[in-house]
């Protein structure tokens, strides 16, 4: 199990600035590092309006991390990489599995000073990623089919995340999808540091309740 310190990231997955207002709303009182979700309706079927310049002036004094599930990644990594509050961008390892473009993409972001992530789906094979994993701030392993919110969390993807920390101690493992009081403690327990939680915290009454039973 890993000695690194367990954080919870809030995501927001909306389509459009006036539904992001309204969850950043929701969860802006108790944190201040915050996962966009970013959909392109080709790499997933749905799609959003969430740019730069869409949230710039709602989240001033809040850090970001960008989650691209988008078919070019490197296109809208750059456009992300200019706005100053972003601190990581994660983008798909299935949205084009050439290892030299992700190396391309992964140098040119770190010589920005934006930390990196790589995603996989369920049903991708660490050792897809194997040559990868090292070179990257953190590898999010997908819980769900991804692009919408709601959908329901896939356990098979726990032995994957404990055969990933058994291998890599100190490595950054966020699982994203479907997370909630029920499986929260078995994503930790499986070696999970970094856990995004989405709509059981958008859909919850009292937020400070919610988040307190996630950490039980």
């Amino acid at each position: 199990m890993s000695q690194l310190k367990t954080k919870i990231v809030p995501a927001i997955l909306v389509k459009n600035k006036a539904e992001f207002q309204k969850q950043f709303a929701k969860i802006k009182k108790d944190f201040t590092y915050i996962q966009v979700d970013i959909m392109d309706g080709v790499f997933v079927k749905e799609k959003n309006d969430i740019r730069p310049d869409t949230i710039k002036s709602i989240i001033r004094g809040y850090k970001l991390e960008i989650h691209l599930m988008v078919d070019a990644p490197s296109k809208y990594a750059v456009r992300w990489a200019g706005l100053s509050n972003v601190k990581k961008i994660i983008w798909h390892y299935e949205a084009n599995v050439d290892h030299e473009r992700i190396m391309a993409l992964n140098k040119f972001l770190k010589n920005k000073k934006i930390q990196t992530g790589l995603a996989i789906k369920p049903n991708t094979s660490l050792a897809k990623i194997k040559n990868l994993i090292p070179e990257f701030h953190t590898i999010q392993i997908m819980a769900i089919k991804p692009g919408g919110q709601g959908r329901k969390f896939q356990p098979s993807v726990l032995p994957k995340i404990k055969a990933l920390r058994s291998k890599y101690k100190d490595l950054n493992i966020a699982v994203d999808g479907g997370v909630n009081d029920r499986n929260f403690l078995a994503i930790k327990k499986a070696g999970a540091n970094i856990i995004a939680v989405g709509s059981y915290l958008q859909n919850a009454n009292n937020l400070k309740s919610a988040l307190a039973k996630l950490k039980i």
